[in-house]
C-alpha cells in the first residue's frame, strides 16, 4: 500500500525489517549461514545486479569463500532471512565471477528501472547503513575502535561502553514560487546548462519550514512566505532524507550567494515542459530518480 501520494526513487521497500531479530545471537551467525538464507553483496559501493538491474542474492554457501568485510542484517522478506555484505577488493577482482551478474552503480541501476521500484529501496537501506560502518568505525568519545552489534544498526565501543547509530543527515529542498514561476538553480557541481531545484541541509534547532526559508534567504536572497512539505526521499549517498517542498515567496528579485550558485532562473510551466521534451539544451532538468523531477511535476498539476 502507497503510503504517499508521491513514489519517490529508492523508497517503497517491501522488506519486513525485522527489528525484534537483531539482538538474537544467531541472526549473523547460524541463521546467516544458512543455506535458505540470501545476501545482496557490495564492492566499492557498487552492488551485484542482474542484466536488468535486479538484485543477485546469493546464497550463504556462495558466499563463504568470498572476501566478506561486513555483513548487516536487513531483515525478511518472501520468509527468507536477507542480508547485505561487503566486500574486500575492488571491482575488477570480481570481474566474469558471477555469470551474468555484474557490479553497477544504484543511480545507473534506478536510471535503467525507469520507475520507482521496492527493491532500489531495499539497496537504499543496505547501501546506506553499510556506508555508516566503513565511516563510522572508531567512536566518537574515545577514539578506540567499536564493533558491530545489533545486527548492523549499532556500533558499540568495547573500550568506554558507548553505543552509536546509523544516521540519516535531513536535506530541505524546495521548489520557490511566485505567481507563475518557478526558482531553478544550478550550483557549481552541477554540468553545465543543468538546473534544480535549490537544497540545503537542515541545521540544528530549526524546522523543516524555517530550514526551507533559510535556504532561500542565503542561496538566492527571496523571501519564503508560506512552505509545503509535498514528499520525500532516502538518497543513499552517503545516507540523506531529502524533504520535497514548495515555498511561495515575495517576490522575484534575486541576490545569488555565488560559492553556492552559479546562476539561477524563474522559469514558466511551459519551458519545463518543454524541457521534460528534450526541447531546451540550454536547460536541462533532473531525471526522474531525482527528487526535484518530483517537485516540478507536482507543480506541473497545480492551477
Amino acid at each position: 500500500m502507497a503510503l504517499s501520494s508521491i513514489q519517490t526513487f529508492f523508497s517503497g521497500s517491501t522488506m519486513d525489517r525485522a527489528d525484534h531479530l537483531r539482538t538474537d545471537p544467531e541472526i549473523l551467525g547460524a541463521l546467516a549461514d544458512a543455506d535458505t538464507a540470501r545476501i545482496m553483496v557490495f564492492v566499492e559501493e557498487q552492488i551485484l545486479t542482474g542484466p536488468i538491474g535486479e538484485i543477485t542474492w546469493l546464497s550463504a554457501s556462495q558466499c563463504r569463500y568470498l572476501p566478506v568485510a561486513e555483513k548487516i542484517f536487513l531483515g525478511i522478506s518472501d520468509n527468507i532471512h536477507r542480508y547485505a555484505a561487503t566486500l574486500s577488493g575492488g571491482v575488477d577482482d570480481f570481474v566474469d565471477m558471477f555469470g551474468e551478474s555484474k557490479f553497477r552503480d544504484a543511480r545507473g541501476i534506478a536510471m535503467k528501472a525507469g520507475h520507482a521500484h521496492p527493491e532500489l529501496g531495499i539497496i537504499a537501506q543496505a547501501k546506506s547503513v553499510l556506508s555508516w560502518h566503513t565511516s563510522h568505525r572508531f567512536c566518537s568519545n574515545c577514539g578506540s575502535e567499536s564493533q558491530l552489534v545489533k545486527a548492523g544498526y549499532e556500533r558499540q565501543c568495547q573500550t568506554c561502553g558507548k553505543n552509536h547509530f546509523p544516521r540519516t543527515d535531513p536535506v530541505v529542498i524546495m521548489l520557490a514560487c511566485h505567481g507563475d514561476k518557478a526558482l531553478l538553480g544550478r550550483g557549481p557541481h552541477l554540468p553545465p546548462n543543468f538546473f534544480s531545484a535549490l537544497a540545503g541541509f537542515m541545521e540544528p534547532g530549526e524546522t523543516i519550514e524555517e530550514a526551507v526559508a533559510r535556504e532561500l534567504m542565503e542561496e538566492a536572497g527571496v523571501t519564503a512566505t508560506s512552505v509545503e512539505i509535498v514528499a520525500n526521499q532516502p538518497w543513499p549517498w552517503p545516507s540523506s532524507l531529502m524533504i520535497g517542498c514548495m515555498a511561495q515567496v515575495e517576490d522575484t528579485k534575486l541576490t545569488l550567494d555565488e560559492k553556492e550558485i552559479d546562476d539561477a532562473r524563474w522559469v514558466t510551466k511551459d519551458e519545463i515542459r518543454a524541457s521534460l521534451r528534450g526541447e531546451t539544451p540550454d536547460m536541462l532538468v533532473p531525471p526522474a530518480i531525482a527528487i526535484a523531477y518530483d517537485l516540478l511535476q507536482y507543480w506541473l498539476t497545480q492551477k
